[in-house]
């Protein structure tokens, strides 16, 4: 492997890391507090964590399709 397409690899896999990551935290936040649990106040608390993080979803859609088109360099 290239020193190119090696470091293609590992921002590949790095990007995919975060992605995973974002997914799990946003699925943990989601489902942290149960549905029998009346306080508004501390749900609208954690949905702020979600909500807020819109830049983030909209950064690894936007930058996927970039990470995707690097992932044929990697290969070569």
């Amino acid at each position: 492997m290239t020193t190119k397409s090696s470091a293609v690899a590992k921002v590949v896999k790095a990007f995919d890391t975060f992605r995973e990551a974002y997914d799990q935290y946003v699925h943990v936040v989601d489902t942290a507090l149960p549905s029998e649990i009346e306080d508004d106040a501390l749900r609208e608390r954690i949905a702020s964590l979600v909500i807020g993080s819109g830049d983030v979803g909209l950064y690894l859609r936007d930058y996927g399709y970039t990470v995707d088109s690097m992932r044929t360099l990697a290969r070569r």
